[in-house]
């Protein structure tokens, strides 16, 4: 079998690196996959973003995920924190699969473990963005340190929603601009969706900037054994290209496609 050898996305060991199920393998995500790149997708200005027939594509067996943790890592922050995860994701997958009445516009979660929960997600993003940025560092330290609580507010913003997409999306550092009345915004960010829940992580998030999803970075502020009951609004958002925080129907999508063809072929470009 081959070996993959690199630097563990979590404590930076350069070592040979164990495969991480993005999300955890119990959390629906434990069936073969065959995952493409996003430039893939894109070179084809006629193939729809869901459309991934005949793109080359790497063969996952287990699962969706990265060569990109040690070992040691892997098997820590599965104890530590998979368990939480697991819980969420089932009980999103349970309220998703019923029927939602029309006047339910929130959801309730008892007993669930905040802090494992948002250092299972930070773990995520660290893996997808294994590289030396030094945004990851405190992300990493707060990850492996099980006990370490609190997360800088001025720097980083993690955002939830939910998600009936079967789309599973690593959108690592990303830029996304926004154009005010008076100048053009711009925020950093990363995005990872898999049924049924999808993560936004914002880097020095400003006022202005409108975020979407469930803000949960107050998770961070709970203690390791600390349990609550999580009230939240039901954000479902439909995900179907590879590009971070940018939620269209398929007919919005082909509707923007056939527009935007339109206006070349009027502008002869």
């Amino acid at each position: 079998m081959k070996k993959h050898i690199g630097k563990c996305a979590l404590c930076r060991n350069e070592c040979e690196l164990s495969f991480e199920h993005i999300p955890p393998h119990s959390s629906f995500n434990s069936t073969p996959a065959k995952p493409v790149s996003g430039d893939k997708l894109m070179l084809d200005d006629d193939r729809m973003p869901w459309e991934i027939e005949g793109l080359p594509y790497t063969n996952q067996q287990r699962g969706m995920g990265k060569y990109s943790l040690c070992e040691s890592c892997n098997n820590l922050t599965g104890s530590w924190y998979g368990d939480d995860y697991k819980l969420m994701a089932h009980i999103i997958n349970h309220t998703l699969r019923e029927p939602i009445e029309p006047d339910v516009n929130g959801i309730g979660i008892r007993e669930i473990h905040p802090l494992r929960f948002i250092k299972q997600v930070i773990s995520m993003f660290c893996s997808i963005n294994n590289g030396d940025d030094p945004r990851f560092e405190p992300l990493r330290k707060f990850v492996l340190d099980k006990d370490a609580v609190g997360l800088d507010k001025n720097k980083y913003k993690l955002c939830m929603y939910f998600t009936k997409s079967n789309m599973i999306k690593y959108a690592p550092l990303s830029v996304l601009l926004m154009m005010g009345e008076e100048k053009c915004e711009s925020i950093a960010l990363s995005e990872i969706t898999a049924y049924p829940l999808g993560f936004l992580l914002y880097f020095d998030p400003f006022p202005s900037w409108k975020y979407e999803g469930i803000d949960i970075t107050s998770f961070a502020d709970c203690k390791y054994d600390d349990t609550a009951t999580v009230e939240m609004p039901l954000c479902i958002k439909e995900v179907n290209d590879v590009f971070p925080a940018y939620y269209r129907t398929k007919e919005e999508i082909i509707e923007c496609v056939e527009n935007n063809k339109k206006w070349a072929e009027e502008n002869d470009t």
